[in-house]
């Protein structure tokens, strides 16, 4: 059994109402962690990983286990940044921030939207109870390591086989494909894998429009940008439509089993 920590959620108090209220409320977070971020650039375009963290830290409004390191910029050409669970020994502590680094350890203006992205991540994960607790049951059924977990990145996560297929022949595929290799995989630990990618493409749509919207607001100010922030990449890998067909799954498998009592 994996025991969850206390700093992986907001108090109720905060972490309530729909899933609409729960999404402003990290948009609102978000904006006040770029607030307090951009000032930290206004005489140079390089920042500490320590200034960062004691600014994300202020920014919070309760104190959680929300760790940001820095992570080299060779190894980002094969691993990227991105927000992680912390998981150590069964007991999940809260969550870490990965953000690229340049030789002389600080992190660049530029890699601003890919904090705020992964920012939003984190507050989701903060202000939805659902998202940890699926995670935990992920890893208490070991289904990071099943066979059957390449349906995800193959098929839902996978943006070179989004730019050599047409988005109908991907949604097709992740319709079809999801249904026919979960086959033999047992009803709960099916059900658990779908909520997994049916919340990874709510995370990630509105991780990807977050990072958008900043990079805008820096390029609207005169800050420097990467084109890539720029890019629609939500609506490129057609993360809503990929979340209403696994809702769709979930649906007919959940009826199936019924029928079977």
């Amino acid at each position: 059994m994996i025991r969850l920590s206390k700093n992986t959620g907001f108090s109720p108090l905060l972490a309530n109402g729909t899933v609409l209220t729960r999404q402003k409320m990290t948009e609102k977070l978000n904006e006040t962690v770029f607030n307090q971020i951009v000032p930290l650039y206004k005489k140079k375009n390089l920042c500490s990983t320590d200034s960062f963290q004691s600014h994300y830290n202020s920014a919070l409004p309760e104190k959680k286990n929300v760790r940001i390191f820095p992570l080299p910029q060779k190894d980002c050409d094969d691993y990227g940044g991105g927000m992680y669970v912390d998981v150590y020994n069964d007991y999940i502590r809260g969550y870490a921030i990965q953000i690229p680094v340049g030789k002389n350890k600080k992190i660049d203006v530029i890699e601003l939207p890919e904090f705020m992205h992964e920012s939003t991540h984190v507050l989701d994960y903060l202000l939805n109870p659902k998202y940890v607790r699926n995670y935990k049951k992920m890893c208490e059924k070991n289904i990071f390591d099943k066979k059957y977990f390449n349906v995800f990145t193959q098929l839902f996560e996978n943006p070179d086989e989004m730019c050599k297929n047409s988005p109908q022949k991907m949604l097709h595929r992740a319709k079809n494909e999801t249904v026919e290799r979960l086959k033999k995989v047992p009803f709960s630990q099916k059900i658990v894998f779908l909520n997994f990618i049916k919340y990874a493409m709510e995370l990630e749509e509105h991780a990807y429009n977050q990072g958008t919207k900043f990079a805008k607001l820096m390029k609207k100010t005169g800050m420097p940008v990467a084109e890539e922030s720029l890019d629609g990449f939500a609506d490129f890998m057609k993360y809503k439509q990929k979340h209403e067909i696994v809702k769709d799954i979930i649906k007919d498998e959940i009826s199936k089993e019924r029928q079977k009592v």
